[in-house]
């Protein structure tokens, strides 16, 4: 599978509209399975906002043209890259999406400069904490968001 990573505008309506799907569809499936921190869903008009301040990435799948995932970026005050609403689309789980993209977000870091890449993962997520630490990913950290508490979790880039 090959995917292209679209850079996403505040412009970008239909793109804005596939990022959201992507993030219900995300949110619903978690739900499934007991996970509720992402309950409200995000509006599109937030999504909008953050491709003025924030690198947007929408993935799309080469052979079937679909959408599969999203993430945003933005390089802190620390000079890290910070990754937020990571989101694979449930019918793409386990097809190695996930791991292709935290390879496009390491180069990206690496093109910029970023000592580190740092996410925040919800504390009641066994198997994504288990992913980013297969991926060389380590926690240190805590924060309390306003419903749930999340792992703050680094990786150093070489």
């Amino acid at each position: 599978m090959m995917e292209e990573f679209i850079l996403v505008k505040s412009t970008d309506d239909l793109y804005i509209s596939e990022i959201y799907k992507i993030l219900f569809r995300c949110g619903l499936n978690m739900m499934k399975k007991g996970m509720f921190h992402w309950l409200k869903p995000y509006s599109k008009e937030s999504i909008r906002k953050d491709c003025v301040n924030k690198t947007v990435v929408l993935v799309r799948d080469f052979s079937t043209r679909e959408f599969t995932s999203s993430f945003q970026m933005f390089v802190n005050e620390e000079g890290n890259l910070y990754v937020r609403k990571i989101a694979t689309s449930p019918k793409y789980e386990g097809k190695g999406i996930g791991r292709r993209n935290m390879q496009y977000m390491e180069d990206f870091a690496r093109k910029n400069g970023c000592p580190k890449i740092c996410l925040d993962v919800y504390k009641k997520s066994p198997r994504a904490i288990g992913f980013y630490k297969k991926l060389g990913f380590e926690i240190k950290g805590e924060t309390k968001a306003r419903f749930f508490s999340e792992y703050i979790m680094e990786k150093i880039i070489n």
